[in-house]
């Protein structure tokens, strides 16, 4: 008995010994071999926010999509495996134990995984199990961006022929109802999910949220026990935003941009419509263009980043200033020396010989050598604080991405010929958006608002987080210079102006035509033959309505001379036309009633 007590005293003492030694010395081995094979750690994506247009109409939304992928440690699991083979030969568990070694149980089970998943997964067999075999820890990723269709199919397999080890993890991709629509404006987001273009990124940070995560623990088949549930930490979803875009008026420009793009086959063009009031901007359009669900061809926005001379719809900045000064009046009369005019040992030319022309007649016309003389009344000092007043050399600060400044130069640091060149829009590097801008400021009286794109942010809920105003920058010029240029500009649409082809049956239209030759990259000389052309111009011209632009960029035609009035005023008839249309503005020209010769007198 003695030796007995003696012998089981040294026996529990062992076991004592041998459980505090797994309790504390070896408690962090077995607690993460605990955590590795049975918790698991959830993340819960938040759901990015979506984009609309003004009236509510979707733009950009993300979808649950889900990864499958299997557990390299879980697919060698002594359990998962054999109750995975048992399932294959209708066996039990413990039968199986005795008949195969462990590592025959582990092959088998990888087999069967492999040989009731290929077809399933658009595998072959041996595919599918050497991707499997490819890893001894860590995740397989199997399939991406599952919708729920396919989710669902694939789990009722894994279920039916208690496969274990493989899993989905649940994620989302970004749906875009119109892929090939305001593909610059919208942007798009990599595959983690990161804003990388256009609004996308502009508001990355306020539309992705931030995601939750939950523990989870597993049971040998590799199912959740709901009963074990962790720590959860829900997810933020990312907050909604609101463009000023009108998707019905977008989709009306994408279809006359597309027409003149097949037409003309330029290098690059763009469009865009806005109201001068607000500063709003109610569509935009380029090409080339990518489609948002491939991102194939993506590059920046044209209409914010892309830099241009606009020629000769740069002409009202010189008039602008000079009346602004009163140095002249819109029938002062300026002499255009017949075509031709040296000055300062250079010579400035027309297409076409002016004697005396007003202010007016000088726009109208699009003379060179009227305009610049109209400048050098204002001064060069005028000249160059006009530039900058109307928002050029500067950004807009519209919200989107990789916007340039453009580029003027101050006074000394001028050439000889600098100053006539940039009278009538040369030496000096545009953006459309800035072109639109200073068009804004004649339309709606003189001043120079900031383009807006986004009216407003909201959470879920629809409650509003932040919301965009219309901002005045700045008075630019009177109402009455305003008046005055306008008044001009209605002049240039009309059969005697440079942009005729620019009417709109019903209605007073203002504009401004631009030719300029294509500078070389480089920006070395220009190129022979080649030309960027352009329009603006807004309408009724007597309360616009909206304004829009028109750019070019090395148009092609046949019989046609490549001009921003042969070229781009029909364009911009063509996409007033349809605005109108849209917007059901009623025409502000009547007309006369025809009275037939033989119904006289009566």
């Amino acid at each position: 008995m003695a030796l007995v007590c003696t012998g089981m005293t040294v026996l529990f003492s062992i076991l004592s010994i041998r459980l505090v030694h797994v309790q504390l010395v070896q408690h962090k081995h077995y607690s993460d071999a605990v955590e590795r094979y049975y918790v698991h750690k959830a993340k819960l994506p938040a759901s990015r926010g979506v984009i609309t247009d003004r009236n509510g109409e979707l733009l950009a939304r993300s979808q649950t999509v889900y990864t499958l992928y299997a557990d390299a440690y879980h697919l060698r699991s002594y359990m998962i495996g054999c109750l995975g083979v048992a399932a294959a030969e209708s066996m039990g568990a413990r039968a199986v134990r005795r008949k195969y070694s462990h590592e025959e149980i582990k092959e088998k089970y990888l087999e069967r995984v492999a040989s009731v998943m290929a077809e399933p997964l658009g595998f072959s067999t041996l595919e599918l199990r050497q991707m499997l075999a490819s890893k001894e820890q860590g995740e397989v990723i199997l399939l991406k961006g599952l919708e729920e269709d396919e989710h669902r199919r694939i789990g009722e397999v894994l279920k039916r022929e208690r496969v274990g080890g493989i899993y989905f993890k649940t994620g989302s991709r970004r749906f875009y109802p119109s892929p090939h629509a305001l593909t610059h404006v919208i942007g798009y987001v990599n595959d983690k999910g990161q804003g990388m273009e256009g609004v996308e990124k502009i508001f990355d940070g306020q539309m992705k949220g931030y995601d939750g995560y939950r523990n989870i623990e597993r049971d040998r088949r590799g199912q959740e026990i709901l009963a074990f549930r962790r720590e959860t930490v829900a997810p933020q979803n990312g907050l909604d935003v609101q463009l000023t875009i009108d998707m019905g008026l977008q989709t009306r420009l994408e279809a006359v941009v597309e027409e003149a793009w097949n037409l003309y086959t330029p290098e690059k063009m763009t469009a865009l419509i806005m109201d001068p009031f607000t500063g709003e901007v109610l569509a935009m359009a380029s090409r080339p263009h990518f489609d948002l669900s491939t991102r194939k061809g993506a590059r920046g926005n044209i209409a914010v980043s892309d830099r241009y001379e606009p020629g000769s719809t740069f002409k009202i900045v010189a008039l602008s200033a000079a009346l602004e000064r009163k140095v002249i009046n819109p029938h002062t009369n300026i002499f255009c020396e017949w075509g031709s005019w040296y000055t300062g040992g250079m010579e400035v030319k027309d297409h076409h010989p002016y004697g005396d022309l007003t202010a007016e007649g000088v726009i109208m016309k699009s003379s060179n050598i009227g305009i610049y003389k109209i400048a050098r009344l204002a001064g060069k000092k005028s000249f160059f604080e006009y530039m900058q007043k109307f928002g050029f050399g500067q950004r807009t600060g519209i919200d989107l991405t990789s916007e340039s400044s453009g580029r003027i130069f101050p006074p000394e640091k001028w050439s000889r010929p600098s100053f006539a060149s940039m009278s009538r829009g040369y030496e000096v590097a545009v953006t459309p958006i800035q072109m639109a801008s200073a068009l804004g400021v004649i339309a709606n009286g003189g001043e120079l608002m900031k383009p807006l794109l986004v009216r407003k942010i909201t959470d879920r809920r629809g409650r509003t987080v932040e919301e965009h105003q219309p901002q005045v920058l700045r008075r630019v010029v009177s109402e009455k210079t305003a008046h005055q240029v306008r008044e001009a500009m209605v002049k240039v649409v009309s059969e005697k102006g440079t942009a005729k082809r620019a009417k709109v049956e019903g209605f007073l239209v203002a504009g401004k035509t631009g030719t300029a030759r294509k500078v070389a990259k480089g920006g070395r000389g220009y190129l022979v033959g080649q030309y960027v052309v352009s329009f603006m111009g807004f309408l009724p011209a007597e309360n616009p309505q909206f304004t829009a632009l028109v750019m070019i960029d090395d148009p092609h035609a046949q019989g046609i001379k490549l001009y921003g009035g042969t070229i781009a005023a029909p364009v911009f008839a063509k996409l007033a036309q349809e605005t109108v249309n849209y917007l059901n503005i009623p025409p502000t020209i009547t007309k006369p009633n025809l009275v037939s010769s033989d119904s006289k007198g009566k």
